[in-house]
């Protein structure tokens, strides 16, 4: 409800964790409200952050770890939802949107790992794909310059991170065109 943790997101993690996994990885909390595609989905913002904190304390109690994937939908979104016109990796994009460290909350909320979304048509994914970015500036064209964004996200993220979370990144192989 309202974007944030449900009893059902708690009570499904907590039982993987009491399972005996490894590591659960809470899946998808947009980065920012234009970055959601569901209604029901999480937004990481500073007021869910306590929430997160029991869902990860209680994931730690049954010895697993706590993992936490972040990402911005970019066009896959509606107006409806995210509250304003989509974002994508081209025509008319704002680059201020799509901010993957917002205040430390995912370390904060006593996540262990963060998984960045770069992959399956998402923002990330969209500056990457020659099928969905068009641009003419030094984030289109050579895959160089595709990767441009990425590699702008991933060093906010690192130097966020750094020692503090393990970092991963979700791709995919090919764009599916």
């Amino acid at each position: 409800e309202n974007n944030s943790p449900s009893q059902s997101l708690f009570d499904y993690h907590t039982a993987v964790a009491r399972g005996g996994i490894g590591m659960t990885t809470v899946a998808y909390a947009a980065v920012c409200r234009s970055g959601l595609s569901f209604e029901r989905q999480l937004w990481m913002r500073e007021e869910i952050v306590p929430d997160l904190k029991k869902l990860t304390d209680a994931i730690h109690a049954e010895g697993a770890k706590a993992s936490i994937q972040l990402g911005h939908c970019g066009n896959m979104s509606h107006r409806r939802i995210c509250g304003c016109m989509p974002y994508g990796a081209s025509r008319g994009f704002n680059l201020y949107s799509p901010t993957f460290v917002h205040k430390m909350n995912a370390i904060r909320a006593g996540f262990d790992a963060v998984e960045i979304h770069a992959g399956h048509g998402y923002l990330i994914s969209q500056f990457l794909s020659p099928y969905t970015n068009h641009r003419r500036d030094e984030y289109g064209g050579s895959l160089e310059n595709r990767m441009r964004f990425m590699k702008r996200c991933m060093k906010a993220v690192t130097d966020a991170g750094k020692g503090k979370v393990a970092i991963f990144v979700k791709m995919n192989t090919r764009d599916g065109f």
